[in-house]
């Protein structure tokens, strides 16, 4: 009944690693599949892309060489009234300067007012604030000092009584391990039988597998021999031996 119960479980497992296997291969082939549909919709993609580039970049050279026209056409225009225009931008041009360097230097120099204003603010800012931070640290490093003290004596009078609790649990705890010492020797034991009992079997099934693979092998050039004896022409039977 063991053997019956051990060639079951053997079954079980190759009928296991067997159903793994084509399952792993149709995973296999969904994802390549998936794969090559994704390559397929991304290059069709890209060639649309592509082409609508290139018929906006036309569309774009069109309408630059159209604007290019428009521009010196324009520019031809603007350059027969720029001749009379030009001394009198530059005059205008020379009086709105001088008024906008005044009013630079005049926003400058506030601006440099309201900055030393604000720095002298913010140091004074940080000055009452290291005052009030070295306060509260001196409050704090007392306040810790005390809870230091307490928690100090506490941790003490926890240690004496964590380590008679750890004494008696080492005494429960060897014994346990001994327990469980014996039982792994035993589970191991088994365990190695069984192992030297699945390898004998494989192995046993292998030399099986080979000998048929060799009966086959014979029982082929038999044939072949008795179908060249017929006397059927080489080029037939170099046909048949390849099939």
């Amino acid at each position: 009944q063991a053997w019956e119960q051990k060639q079951k479980r053997l079954k079980q497992i190759y009928a296991d690693i067997k159903h793994f296997n084509e399952e792993t291969q149709r995973l296999k082939d969904e994802q390549q599949e998936r794969e090559r549909l994704e390559d397929e919709r991304v290059l069709e993609q890209q060639r649309q892309k592509d082409e609508r580039e290139a018929a906006l970049e036309a569309e774009k050279e069109q309408l630059r060489q159209e604007k290019e026209k428009e521009l010196a056409q324009l520019r031809a225009t603007q350059e027969r009234a720029q001749d009379w225009q030009a001394e009198r931008d530059a005059l205008r041009a020379k009086r709105n300067q001088e008024v906008a360097d005044r009013e630079w230097r005049q926003r400058e120099l506030e601006r440099a007012r309201k900055k030393a204003e604000l720095e002298q603010q913010l140091r004074q800012d940080r000055l009452e604030q290291v005052a009030q931070k070295e306060q509260y640290l001196a409050m704090q490093v007392e306040q810790d000092r005390q809870e230091f003290q307490r928690v100090l004596r506490a941790h003490q009078e926890q240690l004496e009584r964590e380590k008679l609790e750890w004494e008696q649990r080492e005494l429960r705890q060897r014994a346990h391990a001994e327990f469980l010492r014996r039982q792994i020797q035993e589970l191991q034991q088994q365990r190695e039988q069984e192992r030297a009992a699945l390898i004998e079997e494989g192995r046993r099934q292998r030399q099986e597998a080979q000998q048929r693979i060799q009966r086959l092998a014979q029982f082929r050039q038999q044939k072949l021999q008795e179908f060249r004896a017929t006397g059927i022409p080489d080029k037939y039977c170099a046909h048949v031996e390849r099939r």
